[in-house]
């Protein structure tokens, strides 16, 4: 029992932490170091509080003494809430880094288009106000964005579902939503309506058609950059004409003469009547395009493309497109509507109120351009209006002319007179009335049948049936047409309730194959003369020649010069000397 105990007693934990400094604890041999009682116990609890169960994680030791050093680094006697602390110390451990190492990732399209859906769907409703009603149940007056005209969405999608076309009714009802948040962010905003939706190759868009009164219209922020171009364009091409005038010769001025640049017609007249918005997405925000100009409309005439979906992207073209995708867009719109915004024979008439000014644009060559709301309309039965005939239709909304505009613009005219001045120059009066001045442009006047459109090639300029002939009474009339494919033409209720809408690419149908424009021919070269002939070098010996003839010609000028220098000064003297001025015996 004793040689056990003895045994036991010898065991100790070896190693060089472990060595003691007393004497006593050096065994007989001289060469192993020991551990007895309470001192090997303590170093056994410390070995275990420090073991580590992964390498992340601090040992329980860490933790108590982190512990310790807090209360002494803050003073503070009361070890009541060593739990409290020791939680938090955890918590501090778990926090994450202030700036993690993996960048933050940014939302989806996908995600960003649920958010803003999700937005629109959660706004309270507009409250419901009649056509008639001016003011609340209070008696206050309305604000602006109830009394904004909403288009009825709805009604629109189920007169289109019966004809057969349009979208699914899903995009109609989001239509709706974002049609009126378009209206809170443009409260002047009047006879708002859905467009259409022209589609791209990697995005599509919807557009919607707004109009304001006379004095509502808003200044075209896109246009400013390129007005002040035009007006240093002008002042370049006036410093320029004046340079050439007094410095450069006539035989070698520059025949060529650049063509007038075309004005764009004033908001609120012409192509830019309307102000259209699109949005890639309803809930989406909502993007004003700018005003077309006559170049952009002519440009785009002569070429052939698909939006892409992005409005700042370039349009590779030829020739050159005088702008970026949103001008583009805006160029097919006017052509698109100009082509196929149709009515209900008679539902338009002309505004007897400015019959004069009419006048004055007849004789103009521009026609009359005044229309309003026939109130005595009678109807027209379902059944003429499906006519194949297309005399019960016409377009209610102006021609473009080949120059880019409704109206015709004389280039002839001093831009002063464009510009409402007065101009007292007979001069000027008198060149105007030469007999090479250009013949005006003529359109289609307003209101004219459908049937007098032109054919595309064997195919009828549109397609006119009913939605249903099983029951034709309930039918509506529906037109589809042929140059635009994608624009339809609804009525119904005897052609009292009507609208246009498109759906499509935005591309023209041909009679036949696609021509690209032609590059401009070349000018003429210099004609055929001494000047621009080549002949042969010269040899060493007529080089020769040539120089001696100079130097004798040289020779004889100075000579010349000095006997005139010369005699002047011998007749000086003489003058002077008769005039007793100097006395100079000769």
């Amino acid at each position: 029992m004793s040689s056990v105990t003895t045994t036991t007693e010898k065991r100790g934990v070896r190693g060089r932490r472990d060595l003691m400094n007393d004497s006593s604890s050096v065994s007989d041999e001289g060469s192993l170091y020991f551990l007895q009682g309470e001192e090997r116990d303590f170093l056994n609890a410390k070995m275990f509080l420090m073991s580590k169960p992964d390498p992340f994680t601090p040992s329980l030791y860490e933790h108590l003494s982190g512990m310790i050093a807090r209360l002494l680094e803050d003073g503070s006697e009361v070890t009541s809430d060593l739990e409290e602390l020791s939680r938090l110390m955890k918590l501090e451990r778990l926090t994450p880094p202030a700036q993690p190492m993996k960048d933050h990732v940014p939302q989806s399209a996908s995600e960003k288009l649920a958010h803003a859906q999700w937005t629109m769907l959660k706004k309270p409703p507009l409250p419901v106000v009649e056509s008639e009603q001016t003011q609340l149940e209070d008696g206050s007056p309305l604000p602006p964005e109830q009394t904004a005209a909403v288009p009825d969405i709805l009604r629109l999608a189920a007169q289109l579902e019966a004809a057969g076309v349009g979208l699914p009714r899903e995009e109609f009802v989001r239509m709706s939503l974002a049609l009126r948040d378009l209206v809170n962010m443009y409260p002047n905003v009047q006879h708002l309506r859905f467009w259409g939706k022209v589609l791209g190759t990697t995005g599509s868009f919807y557009v919607a058609e707004g109009e304001f009164h006379e004095g509502d219209y808003e200044d075209d922020s896109s246009g400013t950059h390129e007005d002040a171009e035009e007006e240093e364009s002008d002042l370049r091409e006036e410093d320029s004409s004046l340079f050439e005038d007094i410095m450069i010769p006539e035989d070698l001025k520059l025949a060529y003469r650049p063509p007038p640049k075309i004005p764009c017609e004033v908001a609120g007249t012409g192509l830019n009547k309307k102000v259209y918005y699109v949005t890639s997405e309803p809930g989406l925000p909502w993007i004003r395009l700018p005003h077309v100009t006559p170049v952009q409309i002519q440009v785009a005439r002569k070429i052939r493309k698909y939006v892409t979906g992005d409005l700042d992207a370039q349009v590779v073209s030829n020739p050159p497109f005088p702008g970026t995708e949103r001008n583009f867009l805006r160029a097919q719109i006017a052509r698109i509507t100009a082509s196929t915004q149709v009515s209900p024979l008679g539902y338009y008439r002309f505004d007897d109120e400015g019959e004069e000014e009419e006048e004055h644009a007849e004789e103009a060559g521009g026609g009359r351009a005044n229309i309003i709301e026939d109130l005595e309309f009678e109807g027209i039965s379902v059944k003429d209006l499906a006519d194949g005939g297309l005399q019960a239709w016409v377009h209610h909304s102006p021609g473009i002319l080949p120059q880019g505009r409704t109206t015709w613009w004389n280039p002839a005219q001093p831009k002063g007179e464009y510009n409402g001045e007065e101009e007292e120059d007979e001069d000027e009066e008198e060149e105007r009335n030469e007999p090479d001045e250009p013949e005006p442009e003529v359109g289609p006047p307003l209101l004219t049948p459908l049937a007098e459109d032109e054919n595309v090639g064997i195919s009828p300029p549109w397609i006119a049936c009913l939605s249903s002939k099983f029951v034709p009474e309930y039918a509506v009339a529906v037109l589809q047409s042929n140059v635009w494919k994608g624009a339809y033409a609804f009525a119904t209720e005897k052609g009292r309730y009507f609208d246009n809408f498109y759906v499509g690419w935005g591309v023209k149908n041909l009679d036949g194959a696609f021509e690209p424009d032609l590059p401009e021919a070349p000018l003429p070269e210099f004609p055929s003369g001494p000047e621009v002939t080549e002949i042969d070098d010269p040899s060493p010996e007529e080089e020769a020649a040539v120089r001696a003839a100079l130097q004798e010609k040289n020779w004889k000028r100075n000579l010349n010069k000095v006997l005139a220098t010369t005699t002047t000064t011998l007749w000086m003297t003489k003058v002077m000397a008769e005039t007793s001025l100097i006395n100079i015996d000769y």
